[in-house]
């Protein structure tokens, strides 16, 4: 989902020939090398958003200890890592979410990679990636073990960008039995095999010289390689079968990725409970110092996906203080790759607890 490379067709068609006969109708998809004309796509792009527009998907589920359980042990996190279930009532971590809601259709829905195709629009735009996203949370209402859920989704926002790739944005709001408890915009783009890499970047990238800002300085660091174990796990927790996060041969043969990528989700997951978890620490440490001060919690989470992070590569996950506005205090957060390039960035406000 982070990245998406146009494969030669030699390459293709040889990993096609081996052992592939479950994506053996991809080529045809892959071989659209031209558009008949750029009114013709965006006529069929206006048409499918029309229609998609109309409709409302809900979807419930419910959080139970077990599910909770194994996302810590993927993440090794110290509260819920080996056998340690949480009992009804504690709050989940930040985006803790991600764990539920997963696509529920059979595998002939799915997109030949194995992508859930729900707001997938017409091809031939058919590689998808994961590009960003904005969370909000309720902080008198957070999201519980026990708690019945309920996730509508709507379609929000379709930005045709000039050249072989879409936007698109779908807003889904998470309820308890007690209210609003989060709402989560997410962004895919899709693009066509005719999308070279540059072009991808540069769209999603847009003002890449503000991501040297936040790359000295910070308060926190935390390093991390997500291992192909990582990836197969957080797959499996999330029902989240696109190959290009566990199978090597598909992300480096026809992807041409360095190996299977890590998930967008998953890095934010990643950034967020590293932020959760220094205020947690900051926090205590003020309480112990007879600091009256109150639990504080992340409000709102705003993040782009610059760069592809590949498994096995050591990631840093870093951040800082940035400034108090109108909004509340707020933190810079990054991931740095192994190259020492800043591959996402997103912006936190923090707000207290009543």
């Amino acid at each position: 989902m982070h990245s998406l490379i146009k494969p030669s067709q030699p390459a293709l068609r040889t990993i096609l020939n081996k052992n592939y006969s479950a994506l053996s109708t991809i080529p045809n998809v892959m071989r659209v090398r031209h558009i008949s004309s750029t009114s013709a796509c965006k006529k069929d792009i206006e048409s499918w958003k029309k229609e998609i527009s109309q409709k409302t998907k809900v979807e419930t589920d419910v959080i139970t200890p077990s599910q909770v359980n194994l996302l810590g042990n993927t993440l090794d996190h110290p509260k819920f890592n080996y056998d340690q279930f949480p009992a009804h009532g504690t709050e989940i971590p930040p985006g803790w979410h991600l764990a539920y809601f997963p696509p529920r259709v059979p595998e002939k829905e799915l997109a030949k990679d194995g992508y859930d195709k729900e707001w997938s629009p017409p091809e031939p735009y058919v590689r998808r990636k994961w590009a960003g996203g904005k969370l909000e949370w309720n902080v008198d209402n957070p999201l519980r073990v026990g708690d019945e859920i309920k996730m509508e989704s709507k379609l929000s926002k379709v930005d045709i960008k000039k050249g072989n790739s879409v936007f698109v944005w779908v807003d889904g709001k998470i309820h308890n039995k007690q209210g609003l408890a989060l709402t989560e915009s997410r962004c895919w783009v899709y693009t066509t095999d005719d999308a070279s890499k540059e072009e991808e970047v540069s769209k999603i990238t847009q003002n890449k010289s503000s991501s040297h800002e936040v790359m000295s300085n910070p308060e926190f660091s935390f390093n991390v390689t997500p291992t192909p174990i990582t990836l197969f796990r957080f797959s499996a927790l999330t029902f989240n079968s696109h190959l290009i996060h566990y199978d090597h041969t598909f992300a480096t043969q026809v992807e041409k990725q360095k190996g299977c990528l890590t998930h967008g989700p998953l890095s934010l997951i990643y950034m967020v409970n590293q932020l959760d978890q220094y205020l947690a620490t900051k926090d205590a440490d003020q309480q112990a110092g007879h600091n009256q001060t109150k639990d504080r919690r992340i409000k709102s989470f705003e993040y782009r996906c610059l760069k592809p992070l590949a498994v096995n590569e050591a990631l840093t996950i870093s951040g800082r203080w940035k400034t108090n506005d109108k909004e509340g205090p707020s933190y810079d957060l990054w991931i740095m790759n192994d190259a020492g390039d800043v591959a996402v960035k997103g912006l936190a406000i923090i707000d207290k607890v009543n």
